[in-house]
């Protein structure tokens, strides 16, 4: 009697499943990675976004001329010629009437303004602008300095 030789054997059947869930396995672990980086580098780019329109209004309110006196600057509010910036929740900041919102998952941890520094002849004036920003999609906290001179 012959036997047909044309079909798989139950151990054939067993080492191609386990290769195949091998190599599903590690495809698997691929896409979190990437998944993972994804969203760690698109809310990497929404801080950076929203820090520069942050920092660009901030520099409009501050004068180039000195034509604008800065009454108050130092702690976590700053007071230019009557143009208040504040943070108003762990997700806002105010500059004037304008309210810029962080990016979702983003908080404020820390915001402060250094007092305003003067250099002995007072020809130039600096004032710094720090700002620390968490997110659970960020590994470490994002830090934001900037200094603006008049």
């Amino acid at each position: 009697m012959k036997l047909n030789s044309k079909a798989f054997t139950v151990v054939e059947l067993i080492a191609s499943f386990a290769l195949t869930m091998v190599i599903t396995i590690l495809l698997f672990q691929i896409v979190l990675q990437v998944k993972n980086i994804y969203q760690k580098e698109t809310v990497q780019t929404a801080i950076n976004e929203r820090t520069s329109v942050i920092a660009k209004n901030i520099r409009k309110v501050i004068p180039a001329d000195r034509s604008k006196s800065i009454t108050s600057c130092g702690g976590t509010s700053c007071n230019i010629d009557g143009t208040i910036i504040k943070q108003i929740s762990n997700t806002k900041i105010q500059i004037g009437n304008q309210k810029f919102n962080m990016p979702k998952t983003v908080t404020i941890k820390s915001f402060n303004f250094s007092n305003l520094i003067c250099t002995p002849d007072s020809s130039n004036c600096y004032i710094k602008f720090e700002m620390t920003l968490s997110s659970d999609n960020l590994e470490d906290d994002y830090k934001y300095n900037v200094v603006f001179s008049y």
